[in-house]
């Protein structure tokens, strides 16, 4: 693959297949101070040309390559944008209202010891405000009713941004969750239903309250039903919701993903990896939050005390870039798409789709360059720096 990069007076420029507005097209794109500075399409490049697209952005991860958030952030940082992820919401699981708030606070306070690598847009708390009948692999234990009083010891005295916390699952169909919810948006909270058996008309009730998120579709929710309406019907049927899906093709299998695709298109899904920390790494058992979880079959499993019980997913080992590689190669969608999926989605459930998730004059430098055959990462630029991929995984 001849090089694609070039330097000038004007900045840093790449040339090859563009991703720009879900197609590859061919061109150059161009930055100087972290920003894009022209992006130019053009007749013609090499055969060999990179495929040039937006860094990715994760929704829902809580850990990879053997780094977790609380641990070690700036750790985890570095081995995502190794991996092709150049923005994420660090995921936490529930706990009660005082502890989880506690570990946001000083999860946030820590945001800024992270140079160089991805970027931290907020916190998602997956919970407590979620059905313990749809709990799937969160602790029940530690989930909790919503009310005025858990939201306030989960903000403390501070607020939600104050915390960090940009993105909360909350269950719609539980008593009090509708008024939470509107609380939440007020706040500025992006609200995603999840881990709930909610109808969807439940659904449809949290939509109206300001939910706009629906927490990794199909898991750990009522599927679909050809008679039976649930939150999953309502977030394939409507466009209110974004919604989440992981693409390691476990969690969710192929004609789902074809199912959803067709029903939402690519800006209605965001492909998110809900990786743990033993993501990414040759182990095939690690400890996650008191739990044993094995690696095994492309994904992450609970260890159960007893050997009887069937296993339970908790999680994936994939990053978002290989479960782009893994849609692709199972014929699911094509590159551009799948890309879609993980930038300029997210980056607009979000809000930051002028921002992020885009090759547009004024969006920030974060670049991935791609061989077009096999969708390997060959350069992550993270504000227009390029970031050296032997601090990660490649």
């Amino acid at each position: 693959m001849s090089s694609p990069t070039e330097t000038s007076p004007t900045g840093t420029a790449l040339t090859g297949q563009l991703l720009l507005d879900g197609a590859f097209v061919p061109g150059r794109v161009t930055f100087a101070g972290g920003r894009i500075v022209s992006v130019e399409r053009l007749p013609s490049v090499p055969p060999d040309a990179p495929l040039v697209a937006p860094g990715l952005i994760d929704l829902h991860i809580h850990g990879y390559a053997g780094k977790d958030p609380v641990e070690d952030l700036p750790g985890l940082s570095s081995v995502l944008a190794a991996a092709g992820t150049t923005a994420y919401l660090p995921t936490l699981f529930p706990d009660t209202p005082e502890r989880l708030g506690a570990q946001a606070a000083a999860l946030w306070s820590r945001r800024d010891e992270v140079p160089g690598g991805a970027r931290v847009l907020g916190l998602h708390l997956e919970g407590p405000f979620v059905n313990p009948k749809r709990a799937g692999a969160l602790p029940p234990d530690r989930l909790v009713a919503p009310s005025p009083a858990a939201l306030k010891a989960l903000l403390g005295s501070s607020s939600a941004e104050g915390r960090g916390i940009r993105q909360l699952t909350v269950a719609p169909e539980l008593p009090g969750a509708r008024e939470l919810i509107a609380e939440l948006t007020h706040l500025g909270v992006r609200v995603s239903l999840g881990h709930s058996a909610a109808s969807a008309l439940e659904a449809g009730l949290g939509a109206d309250a300001g939910a706009r998120g629906a927490t990794h579709l199909f898991n750990a929710m009522s599927g679909i039903h050809h008679r039976t309406a649930t939150l999953a019907s309502f977030a394939l049927a409507e466009d209110a919701l974004v919604a989440e899906v992981i693409g390691d093709l476990v969690h969710v299998g192929r004609e789902a993903l074809r199912i959803a695709l067709r029903a939402r298109g690519p800006l209605g899904l965001a492909l998110v990896s809900d990786a743990l920390k033993g993501a990414g790494t040759p182990g095939s058992e690690f400890e996650s939050h008191g739990r044993r979880c094995r690696i095994r079959d492309g994904a992450i499993w609970l260890v159960e005390d007893d050997p009887s019980s069937p296993p339970r997913l908790t999680g994936a080992e994939a990053s978002q870039l290989e479960a782009v590689r893994r849609l692709v190669r199972a014929g699911v969608t094509d590159a551009a798409t799948a890309l879609t999926m993980a930038s300029a989605s997210p980056a607009r459930a979000l809000g930051l789709e002028h921002e992020l998730g885009r090759l547009a004059v004024g969006a920030r430098a974060d670049l991935l360059v791609l061989r077009a055959k096999d969708l390997a990462l060959s350069e992550v630029f993270v504000a227009g720096q390029a970031f050296a991929l032997g601090r990660g995984l490649a």
